[in-house]
């Protein structure tokens, strides 16, 4: 019997073993199965998790680069990148304004650590109830998290990410700045970001001045800011501003006589919300601005609002003007493309820069990056040479054939007038005479004045360079023909004013300069008075403006790969250039057709009720009436003299046309062209 018990014991212990074998195994399989589970848990919900940046570093989280360009007037003129407003400080925003946000996306926010428990729960049963997504219970925090740190993706590791990182902000800022940088951060539509660009957008107001029904509808945005865009789905956004409302008024936020307030006068939408500057018009200049930009301040900013000086309604009419002329003559003259520069003589701001008729078919800009033969529109700097080498307007040279170091330069026509002076060869645009005064005083010389002046582009000392073979870009010989304009002052051209963030820090200032000396005035004026003889009755004929007085001269390249006029008033200095970007040649045209047509219709507009002033100012004591009847006098009996001259010569059609020159990559080969 005992040994019967005996074996009955030792059988339960041994079943008692196996089971707690089989319980250690179960629990060790658990722990194990428990360990990897953890392991591939944490490594789905925590890989990749982005470590939750700095205060100072929330604000630029995710920002994408955007530039405003603005005129002198403060308008803004171009825009790219998404719109960012100026951070503001919740004291400086009524308080309908962040009121409006949390009635409608999140009206425990003060109440919960980053995660409302309650609004999960009422969404996961209003979601299950309904078969589908109507509710959310993201926090203010959540969205803010998500929209700085995470991918858009929707699943189940994106939200514990959202719910971690929101507990994680919560310890880091106050309720308050979770609010303030969510105001500032938050997307609101086209690409705008921020109650303060929302407001300027939309209601052409800072959010420092929404009133409650604005409000209302800013805070309608975040849920669905493409559908709910109030410039394209006005009634879908004030619907849901209507709601934000109800909200409000629900958690005690306004009253009642508020609300029915904000009902009954919904936002006023600002009209014609775009830039005062179409992108095709402005395009070219943008990419201009924004290199430049880089260069003085860097380009680690990515927010910048810059100032310029170009006038919006002289640029559009500028880009018009040159569409109208190549419309109209493309075809038959073999053009196809064009730029235009306009400074203002006084101050050195380029008020216009059209770089090519069309921004979108075309990014490259004509006007700051090709570099063209200048043509017959260099000898200004020639003759301005000669002139400091003791030469005067009335220097007399020969027309004739030349040579000049196996270099033999013919004129355009392939007539030669005899003997004349610079003034009258510079009217004219006589090639030989050009290139013999360039080889007296050395191509060094020419080039060098060139330099000073402030044209940056190489310039080779060949003695071709007289006639325009070295190439330079049309915003260059702009600003160095407006030496003269300045009476021998040089004003370096600029464009930028200023430049801040979107914070409003000043970045770059615009520091302005006392013009430098390059050119006696006594030689400036001669120049002047020079270059008004070529529009008066020379090759620029086409550019004159009535009564007001001009200068300039023309260029054409050789075979009429390029057309320029660069011109000035008492006021404005202006070149055109015309050509084709593949250096093909156009239907004979001159600088003293079609580019003074752009310049004359163009210099209409922007003289259009300005006072006329002469280009040189008569010293006071002197009759002003009365030097002019006697220069007037000579200026007749000069031309009689040269009537005369040239009909013994043969000569009775004067000059009109602008002769090309020649392209010399030595400077002496020969050639059949004039400049």
């Amino acid at each position: 019997m005992d040994t019967f018990r005996a074996d009955i014991d030792a059988a339960n212990d041994n079943r008692i073993q196996r089971r707690w074998k089989i319980v250690i195994a179960i629990l060790v399989a658990l722990i194990v199965f428990g360990a990897f589970g953890y392991v591939k848990a944490k490594s789905y919900f925590f890989d990749g998790l982005p470590a939750l940046p700095t205060k100072d570093t929330m604000w630029e989280m995710n920002l994408q680069p955007n530039m405003t360009l603005k005129d002198p007037d403060n308008t803004v003129i171009g825009h790219r990148g998404p719109y960012v407003g100026k951070p503001l400080r919740l004291n400086e925003l009524p308080k309908e304004l962040p009121n409006a946000f949390l009635a409608i996306e999140d009206e425990r926010f003060y109440d919960h650590a980053g995660i409302d428990r309650k609004a999960i729960l009422r969404a996961f049963f209003e979601n299950t109830k309904s078969g589908r997504t109507v509710q959310g219970g993201s926090t203010l925090t959540q969205q803010l998290v998500k929209n700085m740190l995470l991918t858009p993706d929707k699943n189940y590791r994106r939200k514990f990410q959202e719910m971690w990182l929101a507990y994680e902000m919560e310890e880091v800022l106050s309720k308050p700045e979770i609010l303030e940088l969510y105001l500032n951060r938050i997307s609101l539509g086209n690409r705008t970001f921020g109650v303060e660009a929302a407001a300027q957008r939309y209601f052409g107001k800072s959010a420092k001045d929404v009133n409650l029904s604005e409000a209302a509808m800013l805070a309608a945005l975040p849920k669905a800011p493409s559908r709910y865009d109030p410039t394209r789905n006005y009634e879908g956004a004030w619907d849901r501003g209507k709601l934000v409302l109800q909200r409000m008024y629900a958690n005690n936020m306004i009253t009642i006589t508020e609300l029915s307030e904000a009902e009954t006068n919904p936002p006023v939408l600002l009209e014609g919300a775009s830039v005062a500057v179409e992108p095709n018009a402005i395009g070219h200049f943008f990419d201009y601005a924004d290199e430049r930009s880089g260069q003085l301040v860097g380009h680690k900013t990515k927010d910048l609002i810059v100032t310029t000086t170009i006038d919006p309604k002289l640029q559009s009419a500028a880009q018009q003007t040159l569409e109208k002329v190549l419309a109209k003559n493309s075809k038959s003259k073999k053009v196809s493309e064009g730029a235009i520069v306009l400074i203002e003589n006084a101050t050195g701001e380029i008020k216009v820069m059209v770089g090519g008729r069309n921004y979108e078919q075309s990014k490259f800009n004509r006007a700051a990056q090709a570099q063209r033969q200048p043509g017959s529109s260099f000898k200004a700097f020639v003759y301005a040479a000669a002139l400091e080498e003791g030469f005067t307007p009335g220097t007399v040279r020969v027309d004739q054939r030349v040579t000049i170091a196996g270099w033999s330069p013919e004129n355009y026509t392939k007539r030669y007038r005899g003997p004349m002076t610079i003034r009258e060869a510079l009217k004219h645009s006589i090639n030989t005479v050009a290139a013999q005064v360039g080889a007296e005083i050395g191509p060094s010389k020419v080039t060098a004045l060139g330099r000073r002046f402030g044209i940056k582009s190489p310039l080779r000392a060949h003695y071709s360079v007289a006639l325009g073979s070295s190439e330079v870009n049309l915003v260059e010989l702009t600003g160095a023909y407006m030496v003269f304009a300045n009476a021998g002052l040089k004003r370096d051209p600029y464009f930028i004013k200023a430049i801040e963030n979107s914070a409003g820090e000043n970045l770059y200032s615009y520091s302005k300069r006392t013009p430098e000396r390059v050119f006696a005035k006594i030689h400036a004026d001669q120049m002047t008075d020079m270059l008004r003889g070529a529009v008066m009755s020379g090759t620029a004929r086409g550019a004159q403006l009535g009564k007001r007085e001009v200068a300039g001269k023309t260029g054409t390249s050789q075979d009429h790969r390029d057309a320029w006029f660069i011109g000035f008033t008492s006021d404005y200095t202006a070149g055109v250039w015309l050509g084709n970007d593949d250096n093909s040649t156009m239907a004979k045209v001159t600088g003293g057709l079609l580019p003074a047509d752009v310049w004359r219709d163009f210099m209409r507009l922007v003289h259009k009720g300005k006072t006329l002033k002469p280009l040189l100012e008569l010293d006071d004591s002197i009759d002003g009436a009365r030097e002019r009847r006697r220069m007037d006098f000579y200026a007749g009996l000069v031309q009689e003299l040269l009537d005369e001259r040239n009909l013994a010569a043969g000569i009775d059609i004067p000059i009109i046309s602008d002769p090309p020159t020649p392209e010399a990559s030595n400077g002496v080969q020969g050639s059949r062209h004039g400049g």
